[in-house]
């Protein structure tokens, strides 16, 4: 569809026109698709791009049923959740998929690894990550933190839905709160952090042991990341590794930043 991205989750699709485009046109382009893929039930049009610490996005009905809640299939695992409710990129999947595989590698190297995941969503990443590890027998802890009250609720059903329950410990709420709820260090941290002037870094460190392995995402820039990176944590890092994990607007990037705590 020309001028026209689309993401399918699960039975339903989300379509993200061109700026102006007539209200008309938007409508058969959406009854056209739910004709032709019979896997569709539901077609939405995505208003707004996704803001605030929530990442609730803002969508419009435009075809089929109104049904906003979907089951989506990724990297082995099932997941259940409402596309109005919580943020969930189908883009990321490969993403998760070579985040986790970082991740089992370094577990495999660490006695009892615990692993924070923070800004987990409706939990893809660690469930990902701890159906890898429940694969290779691996013993560890994933902490989970979501700030989102819709998100972990269905991110607990998920983790029933893929039978992981004896990896994961939640820890829902504000993750400016963790260092105080928390008593441990981790050994590998991810940061899958939503587009916000916040870096949360500082939280990071604070959870942080010697040579804790910290997964980041940053925005914008490669530059811009670097110094953000530098301006946070200054000389407390090193084996900086940074890589494109795709687009977010045009010229505008989601990276991937990897580093070892001092």
């Amino acid at each position: 569809m020309k001028d026209i991205s689309c993401d399918i989750i699960g039975n339903i699709a989300i379509l993200n026109f061109k700026k102006n485009t007539f209200f008309l046109k938007k409508i058969l382009t959406a009854h056209s698709l739910l004709r032709n893929n019979i896997n569709l039930a539901t077609i939405l049009e995505k208003k707004e791009n996704i803001q605030g610490i929530l990442r609730i996005p803002k969508l419009k009905f435009l075809a089929g049923k109104r049904n906003y809640e979907t089951y989506y299939k990724e990297n082995n695992c099932m997941f259940k959740f409402n596309v109005r409710e919580t943020y969930f990129s189908p883009r990321l999947s490969n993403e998760r998929n070579r985040i986790s595989e970082e991740v089992l590698n370094l577990s495999k190297k660490i006695k009892n690894p615990k692993i924070l995941v923070m800004f987990a969503g409706a939990y893809p990443y660690p469930i990902v990550l701890a159906k890898k590890l429940k694969l290779n027998k691996i013993k560890a802890e994933i902490y989970v933190n979501e700030l989102n009250e819709k998100a972990n609720f269905y991110g607990k059903e998920n983790i029933k839905i893929n039978k992981v329950e004896e990896y994961i410990k939640i820890y829902e709420g504000d993750a400016k709160n963790l260092p105080k709820r928390l008593k441990q260090k981790f050994d590998i941290i991810l940061m899958p952090r939503p587009n916000l002037e916040e870096t949360f870094l500082d939280i990071c460190i604070k959870l942080s042991k010697k040579n804790t392995k910290v997964f980041y995402h940053g925005f914008g820039k490669k530059e811009e990341v670097i110094k953000e990176i530098d301006k946070e944590i200054k000389n407390k890092y090193k084996n900086l590794e940074i890589r494109k994990a795709g687009d977010i607007a045009p010229y505008k990037y989601r990276w991937q930043a990897s580093f070892n705590i001092k």
